[in-house]
């Protein structure tokens, strides 16, 4: 069974370009716009991984993703930040939020793919890999 990603960007270009890789690289994909529409799709589908812009037009990406790490249901799924902004304070607030790893934008599709890859691994005892 393949894995489910959430992408969760405002920025259509960017979705179509990862919908683009991921389907090649044979992931089953959902897409919200906002962090409205995320929490509806993740409470809908449960993906195993969600990659994130951290500026939406809502909910920003750590909000959400605090949002995320408070429920039981939600704390285990890895999360992805991709951002524009990469500045050292961002990165350190992103972590401490919960979220797994913070990719900049324009992305390596290479590294995110091999991240990707680990971090929807499970082992088998059903914990997340990382």
């Amino acid at each position: 069974m393949s894995k489910s990603i959430l992408i969760v960007d405002d920025e259509l270009d960017f979705i179509g370009l990862l919908r683009y890789r991921l389907q090649d690289w044979g992931y089953k994909l959902h897409e919200a716009g906002n962090g409205t529409d995320a929490l509806n799709k993740i409470w809908t589908h449960m993906p195993d991984l969600i990659l994130l812009d951290l500026l939406l037009p809502d909910l920003d990406g750590l909000t959400l993703t605090e949002i995320l790490q408070r429920q039981d249901a939600t704390r285990h799924i890895p999360i992805i930040m991709i951002s524009a902004i990469g500045s050292e304070v961002t990165r350190v607030s992103a972590r401490l939020a919960g979220v797994s790893d913070y990719f900049d934008k324009p992305v390596d599709f290479e590294k995110l793919r091999s991240r990707i890859a680990s971090l929807t691994l499970q082992n088998d005892d059903g914990r997340k890999s990382i």
